[in-house]
């Protein structure tokens, strides 16, 4: 009899043992910012460098010329419109694949892209001559432009249908070049020391 109490205090002592291990669950990988979060990030970031680029162009204006200036936006602007139309061409392609969805979504973006890389290529001399006008020109197309491509975004977050991976990386593209040009050209408007 003692033999089976020694058992069983053993094995309850094993099982208690075995009670007592506790494991905690792996802790959840941090959630990815999602489409619309990046976009929004973005977004944020492109309203501070419009500021920042429009304070850069009067400041450049005490120690470079009107042309310098010009031609540092003039050259920014001319990349940018290059690149626009590259998220053009896929917004495009994206709509004839699947008009019945994109089409009514997509539409305006599209227009305003066209609207925006035919101005920005335009050179209007007498703009052109002043470096704040041109400045100010470029960034007004610009704004209206990121303006019609956050009323997309808005309009695919309501959609249940979930955009392609395309027209993501279009939109995030749109957002990322507009960051890009703007920062680059802040920083070449820079006062140099």
């Amino acid at each position: 009899m003692a033999k089976l109490v020694l058992i069983v205090l053993a094995l309850c002592a094993v099982q208690g043992s075995f009670a007592m291990v506790r494991r905690d669950a792996p802790a959840a990988p941090a959630e990815e910012p999602n489409f619309f979060q990046s976009i929004m990030s973005i977004k944020d970031k492109i309203e501070g460098v419009f500021q920042e680029t429009q304070q850069n162009v009067l400041k450049s204006l005490g120690f470079q010329s009107n042309e310098e200036v010009v031609q540092t936006i003039q050259t920014n602007t001319n990349q940018y419109v290059e690149r626009l139309r590259s998220v053009q061409g896929v917004i495009e392609e994206e709509v004839k694949k699947n008009s019945d969805i994109f089409e009514p979504i997509l539409k305006d973006l599209n227009t305003k892209l066209a609207q925006t890389t035919a101005t920005l290529s335009e050179q209007n001399p007498e703009v052109v001559q002043k470096a704040k006008e041109y400045q100010a020109q470029v960034q007004s197309n610009v704004q209206a432009l990121v303006a019609e491509a956050q009323k997309t975004v808005e309009k695919l977050k309501e959609d249940t249908r979930v955009p392609t991976e395309n027209i993501q990386d279009a939109l995030k593209k749109l957002y990322d070049y507009t960051f890009e040009t703007l920062t680059k050209t802040a920083n070449e408007l820079k006062p140099k020391n």
